[in-house]
């Protein structure tokens, strides 16, 4: 699953590149551009599973200086490529 959320920052002062570090730190997560001074980071996250994403997304909220965390788009797959590879068959036929 991937997933892009926007972090909104309170008032943070100097701690602005820390805040986008501890981001960073999260596994699977992909910081987007940024300025010096935003208050709305744009982040991806590439996810192994749904409740993978949900627990990155409450990390995220966990993290210092944010204020929420909104979810702008998730793709979900179906089943795995591998898996329709292998089973091209069993393909969902309506």
């Amino acid at each position: 699953m991937i997933a892009s959320v926007v972090a909104t920052l309170a008032e943070v002062g100097d701690a602005f590149q820390a805040i986008v570090d501890e981001f960073a730190d999260v596994p699977g997560v992909e910081i987007g551009d940024v300025g010096n001074d935003a208050r709305r980071v744009p982040i991806t996250i590439d996810s192994p599973a749904p409740n993978a994403l949900e627990e990155v997304t409450r990390r995220l909220l966990e993290c210092r200086g944010v204020a929420f965390v909104d979810v702008v788009f998730v793709h979900f797959e179906d089943e795995p490529e591998s898996q329709a590879a292998a089973n091209p068959g069993e393909m969902d036929k309506s």
